[in-house]
């Protein structure tokens, strides 16, 4: 204590060997990926640095004597070494690319703290995707990340695959165009299979074929937590389909899958509509510009009249003729719950368009809203058929390719002699009566001329080769004059002719019938 004063003061001690210690500091670059991670997420989700670099469980440090006041110059000295936390991840951001040999992405830099990142198109690489992954282990503000464009490659998606299995707030991740493979496509299983919090998968235009399909086709079958899935614009074919759809069938959590712009087909297309009779959740399904045809939407049709859960289906430009609308119908007879269908692009004509309005007809519960038939040319029966459903439906819209082009041309114009008989009927005359207008001196036989001149003045509107294919119809000897008795046979002849075309016009209709009117269902019990 000092006498003068009487206040308490510290005693300065001389440096020890101990104060000479250095503090030796590992950098993170020491240590391998995994345990980086580890070191980079301590419990409070921030980054604890000191003045000379990172702390690492291995720093040359004793604690023994940390309680030993005699180790410490004065009570009262401040510490010129604080601890800092890296709250926003930027330091250990551009940590992580100074090791990885890349630049810092400005964007990401500005961006890292917001819900929403994308930072599509920034060509960041396998490299780039491992110093992002690092960054995102502990962040706990990005919920929806893009990283569509960036050539990550397999390497880059085994970065993010690992970054996923710790960070537990992102939930929205698109990785398309990023050429994945089929070691990508493990990488992406990996997430399905390890990840509870991805709700949206996006990874279109990966080049994803038959194998990396049944890759995925395994964690689909056990993931149940993704609710909106998209594989479109890759190659998976008809082998691809047939992994798919078994796991279609287990899955339980998916609500919406995008498999447009794939091969599917064949074997493959019918095993997918199938899995619908199954699968129990899919609401929206999106099949578009793949190969299913005919038997595709023959299956289709049979899961339509199973399903219970589906809302929405696109078949757009699938090679679904008249014949693969009319197997499609036959399931909307049943189906009560379907609210959209695009089938437009299809060569199914206004036959198989007819079909698939007819089937809303007939069906009171049908639930369609929109039917979807762009670029399909329709007739006027079609027209017809949408006028009668929108009188009870008026709310269901249908749109199509118009009623144009071959199917809606006029009917070809009839023979001249349907022609001559047309004008005696609407005048009500007999044949005998029209020939003897025609008969000027009574002698049942007129000149070729004679007769030409009587069509003109009677108006009749036949063109010029019209009436001379009518005098050569007529004039059966080649006399130049044409007789009642000839102009009888050429009548009896017409008669015939149309009794001909009236036969094979009702068996025209009656198939038309019997294909596009397919039986209601029985009424239930």
């Amino acid at each position: 204590m000092d006498s003068n004063s009487g206040r308490v003061s510290t005693p300065i001690r001389s440096p020890t060997d101990k104060d000479s210690r250095t503090l030796t500091v590992n950098r993170t670059s020491d240590f391998p990926f995994e345990f980086r991670r580890a070191m980079l997420s301590p419990p409070t989700g921030q980054l604890r640095r000191d003045s000379t670099g990172s702390l690492s469980p291995d720093d040359d440090i004793t604690l023994e004597n940390l309680d030993n006041d005699e180790d410490w110059d004065t009570d009262l000295e401040t510490d010129d070494c604080k601890e800092e936390y890296d709250v926003t991840g930027r330091t250990t951001y551009i940590q992580a690319c100074r090791e990885a040999g890349v630049i810092p992405a400005s964007f990401f830099l500005r961006n890292m703290q917001e819900s929403d990142v994308d930072i599509k198109h920034h060509g960041l690489g396998p490299m780039g995707a491992k110093a992002i992954s690092i960054a995102l282990v502990s962040n706990t503000s990005v919920i929806k990340l893009n990283l569509r464009d960036n050539w990550l490659g397999a390497d880059g998606a085994s970065f993010i695959a690992e970054m996923l299995r710790e960070n537990c707030y992102i939930s929205d991740l698109d990785m398309s165009e990023n050429r994945l493979g089929d070691r990508g496509a493990e990488c992406l299983g990996d997430i399905l299979v390890h990840n509870s919090n991805i709700l949206r998968l996006t990874a279109s235009g990966n080049g994803f074929e038959d194998k990396a399909a049944g890759t995925l086709a395994e964690s689909i079958k056990t993931n149940t937590t993704v609710k909106y899935l998209c594989l479109s614009h890759n190659r998976i074919g008809e082998k691809g389909g047939q992994l798919l759809a078994p796991a279609l069938a287990a899955n339980d959590a998916l609500t919406e899958l995008d498999l447009s712009w794939n091969h599917l087909r064949g074997k493959g297309a019918c095993a997918l509509a199938l899995s619908l009779k199954e699968n129990i959740t899919l609401k929206i399904l999106n099949l578009a510009w793949n190969g299913f045809g005919n038997d595709g939407a023959l299956a289709m049709g049979e899961a339509l009249k199973v399903n219970s859960s589906l809302l929405e289906l696109d078949l757009t430009n699938n090679r679904i003729t008249a014949e693969g609308a009319v197997h499609l119908a036959k399931g909307l007879m049943v189906n009560t719950t379907l609210q959209v269908l695009k089938v437009g692009k299809n060569p199914m004509q206004s036959a198989g368009a007819y079909a698939i309005v007819n089937s809303m007809k007939n069906n009171p519960e049908c639930a369609l809203v929109e039917v979807e038939l762009t670029d399909i040319n329709v007739n006027n029966d079609f027209i017809e058929l949408c006028k009668e459903v929108l009188l009870t439906r008026p709310n269901v819209r249908i749109s199509h390719g118009g009623s144009g082009g071959a199917l809606s041309k006029p009917k070809g114009r009839p023979s001249p002699m349907k022609i001559l008989k047309n004008y005696i009927v609407d005048n009500r005359m007999r044949l005998l009566d029209f020939f003897n207008t025609l008969d000027k001196d009574k002698s049942m036989s007129i000149s070729i001329k004679e007769f030409a001149d009587g069509l003109k003045e009677t108006g009749i509107d036949m063109k010029y080769e019209e009436l001379f294919t009518l005098i050569e119809t007529l004039d059966k000897n080649k006399d130049g004059e044409i007789n009642y008795s000839e102009l009888v046979m050429g009548s009896i002849e017409q008669v015939i002719e149309d009794r001909k075309e009236k036969i094979k016009e009702q068996a025209a209709d009656e198939r038309r019938r019997r294909i596009l009117s397919p039986e209601p269902p029985p009424p239930s019990r």
